[in-house]
């Protein structure tokens, strides 16, 4: 089992990270970039259902630096009454750059389409690890064409990819801004 630890590390990872993809449905393309920012991850990882936590009322920034700097540790965060609730998402967390490289669909998102479900979101990724679905939301952030991690969890009984409009990956890279390195992960493009 994975602790809040791996899942900081983890993401830690990805902030020196970004993707761009290129996504068609019925000879229209759009273009998606995924950038991180450690203030998410406090959201990913489901820390907001731990109420009972009083060290997790502060800036979010702060809180991932804390667990990463182990201020707030991994029992603290572990002895809530409440993390039973994000105890598989912490699990699955540590595989979400794995999920991003090898993910080739993509839906649009309608929320409308889930009748219970609170997630803003414009698209979602679904991916099976290790013998279960994960789902990663991705909202656009005003910017057109940028877009963060929104939400994050495996399946429990609900498919939120059900009803939602399919998009087709025809492109996608992996950028290491601290060097500027790309790695492509994907390209229809070239193969057709």
């Amino acid at each position: 089992m994975h602790n809040v630890y791996d899942c900081v590390e983890a993401f830690g990872e990805l902030l020196d990270k970004e993707y761009h993809l290129v996504l068609g449905r019925k000879n229209i393309s759009v273009s998606l970039q995924i950038y991180f920012d450690k203030k998410e991850c406090f959201h990913l990882m489901g820390l907001q259902y731990l109420t009972d936590r009083p060290e997790l009322v502060h800036d979010r920034g702060k809180i991932f630096d804390a667990i990463k700097e182990r201020r707030i540790t991994a029992e603290q965060i572990q002895s809530s009454d409440l993390y039973y609730k994000i105890a598989d998402r912490i699990d699955m967390f540590p595989l979400l750059e794995s999920m991003i490289d090898s993910n080739d669909t993509i839906f649009k998102y309608n929320r409308k389409q889930n009748a219970y479900s609170v997630i803003k979101a414009d698209y979602i990724m679904k991916n099976n690890a290790e013998g279960r679905n994960i789902f990663l939301f991705l909202a656009g952030n005003g910017e057109e064409g940028r877009y963060f991690c929104r939400s994050f969890f495996p399946q429990d009984k609900m498919d939120y990819t059900k009803n939602q409009t399919s998009w087709t990956l025809l492109y996608k890279k992996k950028v290491i801004l601290s060097t500027g390195e790309e790695e492509v992960l994907y390209d229809r493009l070239k193969r057709e």
